[in-house]
């Protein structure tokens, strides 16, 4: 079996909702919820990758906060054997509607920061919030 490469950027957007209270985005595609990334494009920095794809996937105007690392994994596809990695940010939100890219993803919305973590489908994305969570202690926003 062939092996291929990918390689992706998204972003942990926060914000303060009207009572102050702070809530994270997350995306679902089917039953797996997840955060906002997709397929870096040829010559891309990866940090301008994540504020695009947040935005196609989510309708969502964000600015990077922090770099939060990266994660990878593998998944098999037709002949291939896939390692892809995402290059992931803390972002801020900095405006615009939830209108969800309805090609690639079911749902977008903000949540309790407090539930965001048993709503995750994948250990990687765990991972993340958790790097996410100790930025945001750092910041003062926790």
């Amino acid at each position: 079996m062939e092996t291929k490469w990918e390689f992706s950027a998204g972003g942990v957007v926060y914000r303060r909702n009207e009572e102050g209270k702070l809530e994270i985005l997350l995306i679902r595609v089917k039953n797996r919820w997840s955060f906002p990334k997709g397929n870096i494009e040829r010559g891309e920095p990866k940090d301008k990758a994540a504020l695009r794809e947040v935005k196609e996937e989510t309708g969502v105007d964000a600015e990077v906060v922090e770099y939060l690392g990266e994660v990878d994994y593998w998944y098999s596809m037709e002949l291939y054997r896939i390692h892809k990695f995402v290059y992931y940010y803390l972002m801020k939100y900095a405006g615009g509607e939830i209108t969800p890219q309805k090609e690639e993803i079911d749902e977008a919305r903000f949540f309790p920061v407090e539930e965001v973590e048993n709503l995750l489908t994948y250990p990687t994305d765990k991972k993340i919030f958790e790097r996410a969570l100790n930025a945001l202690k750092k910041l003062g926003e926790l």
